[in-house]
């Protein structure tokens, strides 16, 4: 990589690594009752804490509109770097004052200052991060319409809805997890040569990306219920709010088979039928 790109990708890499350490401050004062007041408001404490890793969350999904090929130099990707860390926003951030405001204002300055420190002491030696791409309007709208077109998708899919498209099986997904795995999921896709996949999610405010399938984890998360495929859509992951991963498409769908012995038995269930057979 080229000194833009390592840029590129040291501020990547900031917003994950500082996401996840706001988010498990955020989750430990959470389990200890200190994030609500009596009238159900956030507590000081927590508006000193989750602004922090929802606004890198924000600049993360800008950051990666771009794959950090195309600065000319390294001057320039500074620029632009700078603008999406003071310019992102999500529904969570936008028009937001006081406490909210002062913490995410605090999170975009310590960045900002963590990045011309490094430039300024000379980048090199930076680790690549897998890549992930945050999908264009026109891409993602583009995407939708070929895959409702293709596999009958519209707000839910199988097997929230009654119809079961053909070579499509949907799977208690903790017992997927736990039995077959992601990453034996990512062997079989490699083998058939897929490299990359598109993610796309149920609510329109989420980003949705081209990813690596080393990142690739069709799971479902507060950014809502996921569709996974590859560019010819000959098959299709699904991971809904139920527990339920539907694996759709012939060849795919066989070579799991074959790998999980029993999978007959961890057909999706309800919560009620899992309660009542004790599953």
């Amino acid at each position: 990589m080229n000194q833009a790109e390592q840029l590129h990708t040291l501020a990547r890499r900031y917003c994950m690594v500082m996401a996840g350490f706001w988010g498990r401050k955020y989750t430990r004062l959470m389990n200890s009752g200190r994030d609500r007041m009596e009238d159900g408001g956030y507590t000081v404490e927590a508006e000193e804490l989750f602004p922090r890793y929802l606004v890198l969350d924000a600049i993360l999904a800008e950051l990666e509109r771009s794959d950090g090929t195309e600065f000319a130099t390294e001057e320039e990707a500074h620029k632009k770097i700078l603008a999406a860390v003071w310019n992102a926003q999500s529904r969570f951030t936008e028009n937001k004052e006081g406490i909210f405001r002062q913490t995410a204002g605090a999170e975009r300055q310590l960045m900002t200052d963590y990045l011309k420190k490094r430039a300024a002491e000379g980048i090199s030696r930076v680790q690549p991060l897998p890549y992930r791409r945050t999908l264009s309007k026109v891409e993602r709208t583009l995407l939708w319409e070929d895959l409702r077109e293709k596999w009958g998708i519209s707000d839910f899919w199988y097997p929230l809805t009654d119809a079961k498209p053909k070579d499509t099986e949907a799977f208690m997904e903790d017992y997927f997890e736990e039995e077959v795995g992601f990453e034996a999921l990512r062997a079989i896709l490699h083998t058939h040569g897929i490299e990359r996949v598109f993610e796309l999610r149920e609510f329109d405010h989420s980003p949705e990306y081209q990813l690596d399938i080393e990142g690739f984890n069709p799971v479902y998360t507060i950014n809502g219920e996921g569709y996974w495929f590859a560019a010819d859509m000959d098959w299709v992951i699904y991971a809904s709010h139920e527990n339920s991963i539907t694996i759709a498409g012939e060849w795919l769908l066989n070579e799991i088979k074959e790998i999980w012995p029993g999978w007959e038995e961890r057909r999706w269930l309800d919560w009620q039928e899992r309660l009542r057979r004790g599953v």
